[in-house]
């Protein structure tokens, strides 16, 4: 009888639940079911064939003993366990492990994790030389989505010309390259962290919304402000025609969109009734120390820059994919978009400075509208505070 020494000790326990277990288990029955059936076959006919050899040598007490063992044998097998546990918790590890579930982790597949979100974020996050920060931001942003149940996914729109940063133009181009099945963006900074559980990324109905609000970031604080977090309809971002390309270097551009929202009559909502504030609904994790912000001002940029942009924006950006990679940090999917940007040289020169540092003097206008000024007045000490 050597099958039965060498087989499973559990084999037992499982065998005696028969049907009844398949129909209370969570998971189908383990593909070593029909092993373990095959198992107790085979050790039926092994007993069959040694009652056969004692029946061939006539020995009544040889017999006796054996017959007596192989009723045991039945009876311990055909026996209801009174306890099942062990052997429905081998089975649904068994099953977690087929399916690839880490134990410990929702056993929910991910195209089930959203099935009740009808919508799709697309998380454009513009990017040039932020490795480290990208490191903290991806798994932090994915998993508080997550809890959130916000069907999403981020885009990573990595600059890797030669040209100044231009965080406009990366956003018209995240835009247009993310998933058809987006229908709403989040244009995101890489080195703000939201630490409030209820900070939504909800689907922006009503128009956009400004998750990053004046009175929750930690630096910047001025009514007008749409920068950090901004979530919007890609109709409402088509109806604006995107952000404008004119934004070479750091600062202004949000105020431009801004304008754009304003003179089509969309409304820029915000959160409310949080109790936290600028110093712990987000953490800031850029250190201007040591990755210094491209603050340079050169031909007449300071000029044509502080007024509404009429000319430039989603329809004619002009940029090509170098590459398209995909790529996971700590269990958070991305797509990273290599992207060359393309400049006109005779609307931006200040796109490269290397050849001309500072502003040509700036030129004197008899009639200046209003609405045409973006540069919004701020008082440093009301709306600006050190980072966070």
């Amino acid at each position: 009888m050597t099958l039965y020494r060498d087989d499973d000790p559990s084999l037992r326990k499982c065998v005696r639940h028969g049907p009844s277990y398949a129909r209370r288990s969570l998971f189908p029955p383990p593909d070593n079911a029909s092993k373990n059936s095959h198992n107790i076959k085979l050790l039926a006919s092994e007993t069959g064939l040694t009652l056969a050899a004692m029946l061939r040598l006539k020995r009544p007490t040889t017999l006796l003993w054996g017959i007596g063992l192989c009723l045991v044998f039945f009876f311990y097998v055909s026996l209801p366990s009174a306890n099942t546990d062990e052997c429905e918790c081998k089975s649904e590890q068994d099953a977690a492990a087929a399916s690839g579930v880490v134990p410990g982790q929702s056993l929910l597949r991910p195209s089930k994790l959203f099935t009740n979100d009808k919508h799709k974020m697309a998380l454009l996050v513009p990017f040039r030389d932020r490795f480290e920060e990208l490191l903290e931001f991806a798994p932090h942003i994915h998993t508080f989505l997550n809890a959130q149940h916000k069907n999403h996914h981020l885009y990573i729109i990595n600059q890797v010309d030669n040209l100044r940063f231009n965080r406009a133009s990366l956003l018209n181009v995240g835009f247009l390259e993310s998933g058809i099945d987006c229908d709403y963006i989040a244009m995101h900074d890489v080195d703000l962290l939201p630490m409030n559980a209820a900070l939504t990324y909800d689907f922006p109905h009503d128009g956009p919304y400004h998750v990053a609000a004046p009175h929750l970031h930690p630096r910047y604080h001025y009514p007008t402000f749409i920068g950090g977090i901004l979530l919007v309809k890609r109709e409402h971002f088509r109806k604006v025609d995107g952000l404008s390309n004119k934004y070479w270097g750091w600062g202004l551009e949000d105020d431009e969109f801004f304008a754009r929202l304003k003179e089509v009559k969309l409304e820029v909502f915000r959160p409310g009734n949080l109790t936290s504030g600028a110093k712990d609904t987000f953490r800031h994790i850029h250190d201007r120390r040591v990755r210094r912000r491209d603050m340079i001002k050169c031909y007449n940029q300071q000029e044509i820059t502080r007024h509404r942009d009429r000319q430039t924006g989603l329809s004619t950006v002009r940029y090509q994919i170098q590459s398209k990679k995909e790529m996971t940090i700590q269990g958070a999917p991305m797509t990273i978009l290599n992207v060359v940007l393309e400049c006109d040289r005779f609307v931006t020169p200040w796109c490269d400075c290397t050849e001309n540092i500072g502003n040509t003097p700036k030129a004197h206008h008899k009639s200046e509208k209003s609405d045409d000024v973006i540069v919004p007045k701020l008082n440093r000490k009301k709306h600006l505070s050190q980072d966070g």
